[in-house]
């Protein structure tokens, strides 16, 4: 009698398991009904891209993913693949995924980088547009004029789509120091990064001076000096310096 309860317990489990899998495989409980994406306009016209690149990387996660296929949706997980996603397409800055398990949908929001600022290559005359973390993300064009956050970089670094500009401590400074210009009329466009090593970016106005900020620390005490500056004349100036803080050195 006991060994009846136990095969027939055996049998019970084993026709479940069978059921389960049943259900997950080849049943429609959990086949997507409709992807939808919201995505913003920097990436309008890429909603059937990313689609198909994220059923991609779900399918590939696991020898179970891909033998469930891209249509099931107990695949579509976020955790770091999706991280990986976003590094391995520098135009998005948010991707995040949610699932209707009743309605059996996938709701993807996207967001695509800010344009922020152009980036460009001294020695080669070549531009990325980087946004406010930093990062590069698609070609630019060669820009000129004072509207626009621009660096001309001549280190010779060997920069790409997906690179950070620089430093993430140096990071927070520079965007201060577009800040500084925009506040005291004097141009965005025309910053130059002559040596990174010794953390410093240059100013160089169609007036003929130059200013000289350190990346090193907040820009925003030279405010006052620019404006006590300006009461003597910048076209008298050949440079500004306000590479120790607090401090203000002119000629």
């Amino acid at each position: 009698m006991l060994k009846i309860k136990i095969y027939g317990g055996l049998t019970i489990f084993f026709l479940l398991i069978i059921g389960a899998g049943y259900l997950v495989v080849y049943s429609s409980v959990f086949q997507i009904t409709r992807i939808d994406v919201d995505i913003n306009a920097d990436l309008r016209g890429f909603e059937t891209q990313i689609i198909e690149d994220l059923k991609i990387l779900f399918t590939n996660q696991s020898k179970i993913s891909s033998f469930l296929g891209p249509d099931n949706i107990l695949i579509w997980e976020s955790g770091d693949d999706i991280e990986q996603f976003k590094k391995n397409n520098p135009l998005i800055a948010y991707l995040v995924i949610s699932k209707d398990y009743i309605e059996r949908k996938i709701k993807i929001e996207v967001k695509g980088r800010e344009k922020y600022g152009v980036w460009c290559k001294s020695a080669i005359n070549y531009c990325w547009w980087f946004d406010k973390s930093g990062i590069i993300f698609a070609e630019a064009p060669m820009v000129e004029g004072a509207l626009i956050n621009k660096v001309n970089d001549s280190t010779g670094r060997d920069l790409k789509i997906g690179d950070t500009i620089i430093e993430q401590r140096f990071l927070d400074n520079l965007l201060k120091i577009f800040a500084v210009l925009e506040e005291t009329n004097l141009g965005k466009g025309f910053l130059n990064l002559e040596n990174l090593s010794l953390q410093e970016i240059i100013f160089n106005s169609p007036l003929g001076f130059k200013i000289y900020f350190s990346l090193r620390f907040d820009p925003r005490f030279s405010l006052a000096g620019i404006k006590s500056i300006k009461e003597i004349g910048l076209e008298k100036m050949d440079y500004i310096d306000f590479r120790v803080e607090n401090r203000v050195y002119y000629k």
